[in-house]
């Protein structure tokens, strides 16, 4: 008990900072709303199209931008002040989610201006990914990186838990426009939060104008580090095989479940409430493990097997279940990977090098995107997690077996 009692108040830590505080009361409001869009958004795709290859082009363009602009963003926020980017990026959010909600009320019945407006979303997150990444050790500082993770994952998966289940009930009895509409609302707590707070960002002056030239620095250094590279991969995993299955959620629970929006909104909240519950009760623990490499294998194997075992569900309580159990280690592996990283990143690359791993990230998931809709489409959406689930369990002991200096890894601690 003492050995966890000091677990949670290192992991807590950061919280006496009082910007890092200021900063993720706001992100947490907001996180509630981006969740509310995400079910209220799948919902009403399926509404206009029922085909699940439209929702997997539009979890494709949520992150197909990043693919594109990726290297120069990374490298922007690198340059240039990065609480002031994130200020420029919220507000637009805000009004791609108050546009979304007009259309709704305009009764306007065509997809693709959702699909346009996912593409835009991406699009700000491209800008919003790396600096917000590097804008956490900003405040935290590098001896407290881990920690500051451990804590940015908890606030997502509250988030992921609190969002989609109001959704839920406010798609249900008032319908999607309202739950875009609370969502534009939830944006002007972080942007309040990041007016007020001050972050200690280095800055390092640089000759090359061509930011290319700086991502393909970045590049280099990755190339050069395997345990970069083998995070990365684990970072992958979660992305194509976890996120794509959840996108499945609504054909799921109006094909086979025979339920409403009410439905996918607690099917969210379940994947929300097993996340919750790793960052809580496990990410600390792992970061206690010196084999960071092996723990990282086994929790990835853990929620493949989970993926198989829910596909054979064909009610709602257990399908919840299911979602619950192979939801937990999402922010025990993407906290992790993410602390990793900056720690292994030279200071004045963190953004850039954030930015290219979740560039590549983000390339690999509009493919799994497309291929679990047309899986969906052409096999049966619970077929299609099925698959997911055997090729993660497939991918993570390989990457357990084969790679010895991954599974044998013990990262050092880095103060700046």
């Amino acid at each position: 008990m003492a050995h966890l009692t000091g677990s949670f108040a290192q992991t807590f830590s950061p919280l006496k900072n009082r910007n890092f505080s200021l900063y993720f009361a706001g992100l947490g409001i907001s996180l509630i709303g981006t969740f509310m869009q995400q079910v209220a958004q799948q919902w009403l795709i399926w509404d206009l199209s029922h085909d699940t290859r439209i929702i997997g082009i539009a979890g494709a363009l949520a992150f197909f931008p990043i693919v594109i602009i990726g290297p120069f963003t990374s490298s922007l926020a690198d340059r240039i002040d990065r609480r002031r980017l994130l200020i420029i990026t919220q507000i637009v959010d805000m009004l791609l989610a108050f546009t979304l909600a007009l259309l709704v009320i305009l009764n306007v019945r065509e997809v693709w201006p959702v699909l346009v407006l996912a593409g835009l979303l991406g699009t700000s997150s491209a800008f919003t990914v790396p600096a917000q990444s590097a804008f956490i050790s900003d405040l935290s500082g590098m001896s407290e990186i881990r920690s500051a993770y451990t804590i940015f994952g908890m606030v997502i998966e509250t988030a992921r838990l609190v969002g989609p289940a109001i959704a839920g009930q406010v798609v249900a009895l008032f319908g999607t426009a309202i739950a875009f509409g609370l969502n534009g609302l939830s944006f002007i707590a972080v942007i309040i939060s990041l007016m007020i707070v001050r972050a200690q960002q280095k800055r390092h002056a640089t000759t090359r104008p061509n930011p290319l030239v700086d991502f393909k620095e970045s590049l280099q250094y990755m190339r050069q580090s395997p345990r970069i590279i083998d995070l990365m991969l684990c970072r992958l995993m979660i992305m194509i095989f976890v996120f794509s299955s959840l996108q499945l959620a609504a054909p799921i629970a109006d094909q086979i479940l025979h339920g409403g929006a009410d439905l996918v909104g607690n099917m969210f909240a379940a994947s929300g409430a097993g996340a919750l519950l790793g960052a809580i009760l496990i990410a600390p623990q792992l970061q206690r493990i010196q084999r960071a490499g092996f723990a990282l294998c086994l929790t990835l194997a853990w929620s493949g097997i989970w993926l198989i075992v829910t596909a054979s569900f064909t009610s709602a309580p257990l399908t919840i279940f299911g979602i619950f159990f192979y939801s937990i280690n999402i922010p025990v592996v993407l906290t992790t990977v993410s602390s990793l990283t900056q720690v292994l990143s030279p200071a004045n690359m963190r953004a850039r090098i954030s930015g290219a791993s979740q560039m590549i990230a983000s390339a690999a998931q509009p493919i799994g995107a497309l291929l679990v809709g047309w899986m969906g489409n052409a096999l049966g959406p619970l077929m299609a997690i099925r698959v997911n689930g055997i090729l993660m369990l497939i991918l993570s002991l390989s990457l357990l077996i084969f790679s010895s200096g991954f599974r044998n890894w013990v990262p050092t601690s880095t103060t700046e």
